[in-house]
């Protein structure tokens, strides 16, 4: 059942999208006025919505649609508007039963019929819930109201044994305590018959195949109908990329039903308590769930398709994980030994080494430093190693620790700086009262420290390879609220699309930097998983009272001017040293998009001469940056952290990692 739920306009609550940390020099919030500027939805937004994903299911795969999948679009294309409102709104609500009392829309003015015309088109079932589920979703009122009216329609109580209690004092209980009084007294039948009278609850049927059509548009399981509004209300606003015929993933009624099964399998997993604690699952629980998926064809193998191989490997990783940790090790370690992709190379070493097979062990681990398939592979093969020459009585590798500077940072707390809010809130004001402090350090040349960490040089690769991550490509896009191409994170990314980076790094190792500004210019506001916007709009030099226009740093509000951030970055950073940083980045794109400095610290020479207008401007001014990690107290590096601080040092840009204390 889909677990997602649309709610009318004025009460509608959006999923936000995680707001980047505000830069040391973060322009104001918007005003509230600007925040309300949001499009207004039209009455049926959510029936147009559900009606385009069913064209676009059409249009893609009406050529392998089966009986039920058409029969569902007729159906659904016969019914009268109010019975299409009630069940795009019963779909979109959480489930699985439903009553008339719950339901309440003033776009549809006639529930009750709408209900009856769904259901004599077989589109819902009339149906009792779950005992349990329906004392969870009852409210204590309706408990209250029940039980008084059962327990005095009887002068003796089922039970004589317990004690029964007078309206006064039900009224006093606790939902909980409710319940067990009912069951006590033996009045919990006719509770129910009270809570769910005939035909007054109903489910959808299985002839409502929304799911299948949600499965089909959107190609992923991470995507459903709330999808469209984030669009419709401008929070989202998409490339338009090319989702043709020729692109879709499946090609084949085989394929599609692949598809169905694999869903149903991660469903599954996640609802029927396989992923639950260790002391709620039982090994006979896998038996069968793992049968199944031996059933499973080799999708790669017999058509070809790569989407539902790595399906089927996140399947077989999920049920050896809780087989290891359940500590069936030898049974794990079978699972594992059904796929090549990461983590399973760890996940059995870890598992030979559970079952005193370290010489084994530490040959896989080996192999995996000779042949890593992804840079955490590398990492945690470090590790291992290590861990497994003590077992062995052998001597241990020395550790690799990267090489960079470290320096302390003492400061005095601010009002900004103190607050409940938490360890994460924290690390923000640690990072930003650095940022701060180092800007403003007497005796230092002109510096801007900016608070960047992955945001930064993540947007510049969103940018830089714009064209290319949106390419048209097999099975790339599947409906256009794409945010990225579906094998953005895969190892099939970078070699189906070899031809092209490959000329896009060479460019860029000429000097070549234009398209980074060309593709900023075309596409701001655009949602791209790699560029950040936010960024290069909330830089405001006003706030930092550093004087930078005596240098001729222009901060334009003009909208096609060139934000500061990216003039200082492409100043600071040539497309010779960006082509050697994204091409360590394209060996990992999961990996290599997070442990970035914290910090970006430009230092700024000026050294222009004055231009036939009297004014100087930034090409006349030599950029320089280096990098910072802050770490407050009792904070460590992460070891992706480590690699690109070493990394930067290695390749000519400074990186450091500040440890910063309080004064107080």
């Amino acid at each position: 059942m889909v677990k997602q739920r649309l709610e009318p306009v004025e009460g509608h609550t959006q999923g936000k999208a995680v707001k980047p940390a505000p830069l040391l020099s973060a322009s104001p919030a918007p005003s509230k006025q600007a925040s309300k500027m949001q499009p207004e939805l039209p009455v049926y937004y959510y029936l147009n919505n559900f009606n385009t994903m069913l064209q676009g299911v059409q249009h893609r795969y009406g050529d392998l649609l089966d009986e039920v999948e058409l029969g569902f679009i007729n159906t659904f294309s016969a019914l009268g508007e109010d019975a299409q409102c009630l069940l795009v709104r019963l779909i979109s609500r959480k489930g699985p039963w439903f009553c008339l009392t719950q339901l309440s829309y003033i776009e549809i003015t006639d529930i009750p019929a709408a209900i009856s015309e769904l259901h004599a088109r077989k589109l819902i079932d009339y149906e009792q819930p779950d005992t349990s589920w329906l004392m969870q979703k009852s409210t204590k009122a309706a408990l209250i109201k029940a039980l008084v009216a059962q327990d005095s329609s009887q002068s003796e109580p089922v039970n004589p044994e317990a004690s029964k209690l007078d309206s006064t004092a039900i009224k006093r209980l606790k939902k909980s305590e409710l319940i067990e009084y009912a069951q006590g007294t033996g009045l919990l039948t006719r509770l129910l018959a009270g809570l769910a009278p005939e035909r007054h609850w109903f489910c959808l049927s299985p002839k409502a195949a929304y799911r299948r059509f949600e499965l089909l548009y959107f190609e992923r399981m991470s995507q459903s109908l709330s999808q469209f509004i984030l669009a419709d209300l401008g929070i989202h606003n998409f490339e338009g990329y090319s989702t043709s015929i020729a692109s879709r993933s499946f090609n084949t009624r085989a394929e599609i039903e692949g598809l169905y099964t694999l869903s149903r399998l991660y469903q599954e997993f996640e609802e029927g308590a396989l992923s639950g604690k260790h002391c709620d699952i039982g090994i006979e629980k896998f038996d069968s769930f793992c049968q199944r998926l031996t059933d499973l064809p080799d999708f790669a193998k017999e058509a070809g398709n790569e989407k539902l191989q790595r399906m089927t490997q996140g399947l077989w990783l999920m049920a050896a994980r809780q087989l290891e940790r359940l500590g069936h090790f030898e049974r794990a370690l079978a699972l594992y030994g059904n796929t090549e992709r990461p983590p399973s190379r760890e996940r059995r070493a870890r598992c030979l080494n559970k079952l005193g097979r370290d010489d084994e062990a530490l040959g896989l681990v080996e192999l995996m430093l000779a042949e890593p398939l992804e840079e955490s592979e590398r990492l945690v093969a470090r590790r291992l190693q290590k861990s497994l020459h003590r077992s062995l009585g052998r001597e241990a590798p020395k550790p690799w620790q990267g090489e960079f500077d470290t320096f302390k940072l003492e400061c005095q707390r601010t009002a900004n700086d103190e607050g409940p809010e938490g360890e994460e809130s924290n690390a923000q004001r640690v990072e930003q009262c650095a940022a701060r402090h180092l800007s403003t350090m007497q005796g230092e040349p002109l510096r801007l420290c900016v608070e960047v960490e992955n945001r930064l040089f993540c947007s510049l690769f969103g940018l830089a390879f714009w064209d290319i991550i949106f390419a048209d490509v097999r099975g790339a896009f599947a409906n256009p609220y794409q945010s990225r191409p579906s094998d953005m994170y895969q190892s099939e990314f970078y070699p189906r699309r070899k031809q092209a980076i490959a000329s896009r790094l060479a460019a860029l190792a000429s000097g070549d930097t234009q398209m980074i500004m060309d593709h900023f210019h075309q596409k701001r506001g655009i949602t791209n998983d790699w560029v950040h916007w936010p960024l290069f709009e909330d830089l405001s030099l006003d706030l930092l009272e550093l004087g930078l226009i005596e240098l001729g740093i222009t901060n334009s509000q003009d909208k096609d001017a060139m934000p500061l951030l990216l003039q200082l970055a492409l100043k600071a950073f040539s497309g010779a040293f960006l082509e050697k940083l994204f091409r360590q980045m394209l060996f990992d794109l999961r990996y290599y998009r997070a442990g970035f400095p914290d910090l970006i610290c430009f230092h700024l020479t000026n050294e222009h001469q004055a231009t036939d207008e009297g004014s100087p401007s930034l090409a006349d001014n030599r950029v320089t940056a280096e990098l910072i990690e802050v770490k407050g107290p009792g904070d460590a590096l992460r070891d992706n952290q480590t690699v690109w601080l070493d990394w930067f040092n290695r390749n000519g840009v400074k990186a450091s990692v500040c440890y910063l204390s309080w004064l107080d």
